[in-house]
Order: structure tokens, then C-alpha cells, then sequence
């Protein structure tokens, strides 16, 4: 499993150098955003975001989620997209289990995802962003494409 320090630590200093950038206050950045400023403090601190409110951040600042989170050194994909599309995670999910010779299973027996979820995951349904976070690093994919925003 990785170390959930790092992530959290990549995605704090990254929103932190983002964010004091603005040079706006964090009422102000909160209501651009559209997310609670209580909400931007605890991200600040060192909260990770859920799926729908990282994807605001990171439209707001045009950058990758796989950037925030230290996957990638890329700041923003020439074809990125706004938003995400639910749809796109469990495809890639697949083709990136079969990449990696890997089954959800597996994955469930190294408790990177629980092996109850895959059958909402089919439905269109998206695990909490922590597990897309573990996904990505365990099978070295892309959060952005996993999320269809590229």
C-alpha cells in the first residue's frame, strides 16, 4: 500500500503554492471555486479533497490532478478537460489491472480496495478519492484519466 503521508504532503504543498498565488482571501477563493471556505482550510492543513471538490480546485488553477498529487511533474495535459466524467474510471480500472497482471482481488487482498465495490464501480459509481488515489500509485496510472479529463 503506499504511504499516505506522501500524497497528502505533495497535494498540501502543491494547493498551498497554488492557492497563496492567488493573492485572494479564503472566502474569496472558496466562493470562486464553489466549495465551503471551511472546506479550503482543511484542505490547507492537509486534507484531501473528495473527487467532486479536487476536480474544482484543479479546473480553477487549469492544472492535473496526477500534478497535485505528485504522479506527474506535468502541471496540465494539452487535451485536459473541466470536470470529470464518472463513466471513465472503471474501464481504465481494467485496463490497467490487465496492464499491471493484477485483478481486483488482488488489490482487495493488499486492502488497496475493498472487494465488495467493483460491482458499483461497473455501475458507473466511483470509490472514495483516497482509493483512486491508492489505484493510481499502486498501478502507476493517471487520476485525470481515470476521471475522463483526459
Amino acid at each position: 500500500m503506499i504511504n499516505s503521508i506522501k500524497f497528502k504532503d505533495l497535494f498540501t504543498e502543491n494547493f498551498t503554492d497554488l492557492f497563496l498565488n492567488t493573492n485572494i482571501t479564503k472566502h474569496q477563493f472558496a466562493k470562486e471555486v464553489g466549495i465551503d471556505h471551511y472546506q479550503i482550510t482543511c484542505y490547507l492543513q492537509g486534507t484531501i479533497p473528495i473527487t467532486r471538490s479536487i476536480v474544482k480546485i484543479c479546473d480553477y488553477f487549469n492544472c492535473s490532478i496526477d500534478y497535485m498529487l505528485g504522479l506527474s511533474d506535468c502541471f496540465a495535459y494539452p487535451n485536459m478537460q473541466k470536470g470529470f466524467k464518472k463513466d471513465c474510471f472503471y474501464p481504465e480500472y481494467q485496463r490497467l489491472l490487465k496492464l499491471n497482471n493484477k485483478t481486483h482481488y488482488t488489490l482487495a487482498k493488499e486492502k488497496i480496495v475493498t472487494s465488495t465495490k467493483q460491482s458499483l464501480w461497473k455501475k458507473g459509481g466511483l470509490p472514495k478519492f483516497e482509493v483512486i488515489i491508492a489505484i493510481a500509485y499502486e498501478l502507476g496510472g493517471s487520476i485525470d484519466k481515470m476521471l475522463g479529463r483526459i
